[in-house]
């Protein structure tokens, strides 16, 4: 089995920062766009993560039971105690108390228990069953014939979320100690806690664990999470150097204007730009590529770098392409579009710029500086960015 390449969390939990939910997560991964020019959206991310979730669930679903009766018979109750006075015995006598009324007794003191259904627990359970077949719906959109094992299970759990049971109280998702509350109560039901508490993952704000735990395994949200790990990066050290970044629009591929606004003490604001292609048309410009290839039969759509960092005030600017991979001629092609882009930019929008081309640690176990007449061209893994960044930035500060 191939080794997974690496990329620090670091740059993700910095991004996290500013982010309150899976939503962004998902919007933030479909916005990084493919070479093949091909869109995902954010619910094909979800779609991914269910993947991943479903099958990290199934063992549990396998032992779950196929006869529906098997789920009534434990059906979560409660049992309340009730002192009653009455003329007849009744429940559990108290005969201390009885006799202190004098006797021979007119009535009897004791202790009836009503059982009654646990609604916080029937909701926590109603929760769960929902989710998961929801979870496996989805899943399915990807892969049709993800859970077909367990098919006798989720048919038994979707008869059991139209129970009349289930459906007279509200869904609701568990804490941790409710969690804990249901694998306490019996052998079914401490599966139904760990099922709920792997469905969870996705309810939490703890983006760093749900892009560990049910992102990074899929190879084709992997790369694209390393590409938003170089973006925290890069936010990370502006941040450190006292400047502040104020998300102007939700990440998105091809989207108009630039992600971010860098406030600068005591400087114009700088420009941080995600999928940059439509810097040239919100600039007023006409990409050099586009108007080399508009006489083909074919011609080329507009391009732009992965990330591009711009000082309009002192037109300086920095260009990065991110290449998760460590295939040689893959790898080797930043540079080409790197060094495309500067030139570009260096044409037309900036008069001084440097280019990086970010690769995991074990494709880049070293810094490689190229010189250009565009600027530097630089091959880095993540751990190396934050220094070269910090370089940069602390030069455009004390100019």
């Amino acid at each position: 089995m191939t080794k997974k390449l690496s990329f620090p969390e670091d740059g993700l939990v910095e991004l996290f920062r500013s982010w309150s939910g899976k939503g962004e997560l998902y919007a933030g991964l479909a916005a990084v766009l493919s070479e093949d020019d091909f869109e995902w959206t954010k619910d094909d991310v979800e779609r991914r993560a269910h993947v991943i979730l479903f099958e990290q669930c199934r063992p549990l679903i396998e032992q779950l039971p196929e006869n529906l009766q098997d789920w009534l018979s434990v059906l979560p109750v409660a049992t309340q105690a009730e002192t009653v006075r009455s003329r007849s015995p009744r429940g559990a006598i108290n005969w201390a108390n009885t006799r202190r009324q004098g006797w021979p007794p007119t009535e009897f003191s004791g202790r009836v228990r009503h059982r009654g259904v646990d609604d916080e627990l029937l909701s926590s359970l109603r929760w769960t069953v929902e989710r998961l077949l929801k979870v496996h719906l989805h899943a399915k959109e990807m892969r049709p014939a993800i859970g077909k094992k367990v098919q006798g299970q989720l048919a038994t759990l979707d008869d059991l979320a139209a129970r009349p049971e289930l459906q007279g109280v509200e869904a609701e998702p568990p804490d941790l100690l409710m969690v804990e509350g249901i694998r306490r109560a019996g052998p079914l039901l401490r599966v139904v806690g760990d099922l709920a508490n792997l469905l969870r993952q996705e309810e939490t704000s703890d983006l760093a664990r749900l892009a560990a735990e049910l992102l990074a395994p899929d190879e084709d949200l992997r790369w694209r999470l390393f590409h938003l790990c170089v973006l925290g990066t890069m936010l990370g050290v502006l941040r450190d150097l006292q400047c502040r970044p104020i998300s102007r629009r939700p990440l998105a591929g091809r989207a108009q204007g630039p992600a971010f606004r860098v406030e600068v003490p005591g400087a114009d604001s700088w420009d941080l730009w995600f999928e940059a292609a439509e810097i040239w048309s919100t600039t007023g410009n006409t990409e050099p590529y586009k108007e080399a290839t508009f006489g083909l039969a074919q011609p080329g759509h507009v391009r732009g770098a992965d990330l591009f960092l711009v000082d309009h005030a002192k037109r300086r600017g920095v260009v990065i392409e991110c290449k998760y991979t460590a295939r040689g001629a893959y790898l080797r092609s930043g540079y080409d579009q790197a060094l495309a882009y500067l030139v570009e930019a260096r044409t037309l929008l900036i008069d001084e710029g440097e280019a990086f081309v970010v690769a995991p640690i074990e494709a880049a176990p070293r810094v490689g500086v190229g010189r250009t007449l565009a600027g530097p061209l630089i091959y880095c893994a993540p751990e190396h960015l934050k220094g070269e960044l910090t370089r940069v930035f602390k030069g455009w500060l004390a100019s």
